[in-house]
């Protein structure tokens, strides 16, 4: 049988072939189980000795992972933006190649424990948590393609409810880890370790995905999902705006009555809130009579010249306002200390962001609002829950990265959302792909990618909390750093006591 060597399974060439194919792990290929494999390339390369040789192998490792699987960036910069292949290029390894960094740093520190093998496997995946959750968050977030988020279909999806997104990237470093020690020595021991732990995990994560942390109120709830297919170009394109808003009105209208709340997309159009009002009067009086209640996204300007992203009601239940929280940086705003870029990038000044974590109430059901990529963070998400939403909703506009890998991708993100939370959930974005989620993250319904169209169907509210929605994403971070300082110090006192 052949046997891996640390060294030759580190080299450099075989770093960057193994994070150029973590992209097939995630959605629209959903091949859950391959980060146990191409990790072992950044595991070999974090045990050389080198600090130098550490990082340069890691950061190989990050350049196949971020850039080539966020390759979709780049193609929005040229095909949306109008960049040059050149600045497309500039601009995208500026992006991903700072979530490149995440596992330079991983593969530079884990080189620097000096542990026994199990403590070891448990330190380098706490490592992982701590500098994967630190890309969530640094200049305002990279969420994309976390360890996590690539077991939406496996069996560790059962961890969402109690440890996250971010916790469940913790169990499938320590598989790889354990997978990386059994190749490295090839003992019984290990193999025995690593059966064993393997086994727990999966039969722990199959049956926590279908233990019920949280409990149906009241009667399911008809809804339903009115999809668009509109370019960034024909947004742009001012006199066809109407007809826009007549083509969702048009969609709409079977619903009308049977549906007690009928979702749109993100901002279809450029108009600002008032001017959609007013091409949406005949539909705002018919769904008023018929007690359907209709989400629509525009932009709401301030008397500051600020203009906010919304979500807001027409209909039955008018007048509802949801403010986008979390904007995207370089895309909607540019922080501040990075000013002097603000005329090479497409975020402005002038984009407001709400406060306040409000909800959307409809026929007594109340509904958690998320804009765009907020559906990507459970530290946008919970907030809703704990302020008692029964539902979760997000609208996006995915036109944007159409026929990319992204769009799935987001789509899968909400899954997790569903299954951190507890709660059914509806994703609506123009282009889509559209979908209703069950609790436990399973699509009841959906509507196909790239394409106008509508359809109905039910979410069931829900009440209560899972574990993770009571204690969120800071606890799961902080609880991994005290644990890994305590393994640390730990170490370092059983080397001195042994020294003395």
């Amino acid at each position: 049988m052949l046997r891996f060597k640390s060294e030759s399974l580190g080299h450099p060439l075989l770093c960057l072939l193994a994070g150029s194919l973590m992209a097939f792990a995630y959605a629209p290929f959903g091949w859950g189980w391959l980060p146990l494999l191409l990790l072992q390339p950044l595991l070999a390369a974090s045990m050389h000795p080198d600090a130098n040789t550490r990082i340069w192998r890691g950061w190989l490792f990050g350049l196949g992972y971020f850039p080539v699987g966020a390759w979709w960036f780049a193609e929005t910069l040229t095909v949306h933006l109008g960049y040059g292949w050149l600045g497309a290029l500039g601009g995208h390894l500026l992006i991903t190649g700072a979530c490149a960094l995440a596992p330079t740093v991983f593969c530079w520190l884990a080189g620097y424990m000096r542990l026994r093998p199990t403590q070891w496997a448990v330190a380098v995946s706490l490592l992982w948590v701590l500098i994967e959750d630190l890309r969530f968050q640094a200049f305002g977030g990279g969420p994309w393609m976390s360890l996590g988020l690539s077991q939406v279909d496996t069996a560790l999806s059962g961890f969402y409810a109690i440890v996250g997104e971010l916790g469940t990237s913790f169990f499938v470093c320590l598989l790889a880890v354990l997978l990386a020690q059994w190749l490295r020595d090839r003992t019984k021991t290990q193999l025995w370790t690593l059966g064993v732990l393997s086994a727990c995990v999966v039969l722990a994560g199959t049956g926590l995905h279908y233990i019920n942390w949280t409990q149906p109120v009241g009667s399911p709830q008809p809804i339903a999902l009115v999809q668009t297919a509109v370019t960034q170009q024909q947004k742009q394109n001012r006199e066809a705006e109407a007809e826009r808003l007549a083509q969702l009105a048009a969609l709409s209208r079977p619903f009308l009555g049977s549906a007690r709340f009928i979702i749109w997309p993100e901002t279809v159009v450029t108009l600002d809130r008032q001017d959609v009002n007013g091409l949406l009067a005949q539909l705002q009086n018919e769904a008023m009579f018929a007690r359907s209640t209709i989400l629509v996204g525009a932009y709401q300007p301030t008397m500051t010249g600020q203009r906010f992203n919304t979500a807001y009601t027409l209909g039955y239940e008018a007048g509802q306002t949801y403010y986008k929280r979390h904007l995207v940086p370089f895309g909607e705003y540019v922080p501040d200390f990075l000013e002097f870029v603000s005329g090479h990038v497409p975020g402005d000044s002038q984009r407001g962001h709400g406060r306040a974590s409000s909800l959307i109430a409809n026929s007594g059901v109340l509904y958690g609002i998320t804009i765009c990529w907020e559906g990507s963070f459970s530290r946008d998400v919970l907030p809703l829950v704990r302020n008692g939403a029964h539902v979760l909703v997000n609208v996006a506009n995915e036109a944007w990265f159409a026929g990319s890998t992204l769009p799935p991708q987001n789509l899968d993100a909400m899954r997790v959302r569903a299954m951190e939370s507890g709660r059914d959930t509806v994703r609506v974005a123009n282009f889509g792909p559209g979908a209703i989620i069950n609790y436990r993250g399973e699509i009841t319904h959906r509507l196909a990618a790239s394409q106008a169209g509508a359809l109905a169907g039910e979410l069931q509210p829900r009440r209560g909390a899972t574990p993770f929605a009571s204690v969120g994403a800071d606890f799961i971070s902080l609880l991994a750093l005290l644990c890994l300082a305590g393994l640390l110090i730990r170490a370092r006192l059983h080397t001195t006591a042994t020294t003395d």
